[in-house]
Order: structure tokens, then C-alpha cells, then sequence
């Protein structure tokens, strides 16, 4: 009776527990935040992708957008197959 349910319980762990971290989001993966949204607010919501974007949101909330102290962007890395490769000759 326990077997089952353990096997049970172990596959479901490993269903619902499988997440990708690289599509998780966080203030970290965004460039632009939003400082404030009223008058002797602090706070800080880094989720913009772009100035505009912020800008447009706390239009009618009112705030401040300022570069996120927490963006890191990734380094670019050159595209696939762009590459030369050198091409070995056979010595005769």
C-alpha cells in the first residue's frame, strides 16, 4: 500500500517541481524601473523592458523611471556558424 503512494507522490514532485529558470522573472532581467508611485514613496518596481514602457505605465500613476541598479544585461554572443574556419591542407 505505501509503494504506490510513494511512487505516486515522487512522480508528481517531479512533474510539478520541473521549472526553468532561465524563463523566470525577476528584477534582475529587466532594465528599467519605476521609482515611486506617490508622493513619499520609495519603492521600486523593476519589470520594464524599455523607457517608454515604464514612462507609459506610470503616466496615470505618477513615478519615476530610472535604469534598475540590478540589470545585468548577458554579454551578446556572435551567431551561430559565423565562424571561419580554417581549412587544413593535405601536404603532399
Amino acid at each position: 500500500m505505501r509503494t504506490p503512494v510513494i511512487a505516486l507522490f515522487v512522480i508528481a514532485v517531479a512533474l510539478l517541481g520541473k521549472t526553468d529558470a532561465s524563463n523566470a522573472q525577476s528584477p534582475y532581467s529587466y532594465p528599467w524601473c519605476s521609482l515611486g508611485a506617490g508622493k513619499e514613496s520609495n519603492s521600486l518596481s523593476c519589470y520594464y523592458t524599455s523607457r517608454e514602457q515604464c514612462r507609459t505605465t506610470t503616466a496615470g500613476i505618477g513615478g519615476n523611471c530610472v535604469e534598475s541598479p540590478y540589470y545585468h544585461p548577458q554579454p551578446a554572443q556572435p551567431p551561430r556558424g559565423s565562424a571561419v574556419s580554417r581549412r587544413h591542407r593535405r601536404h603532399t
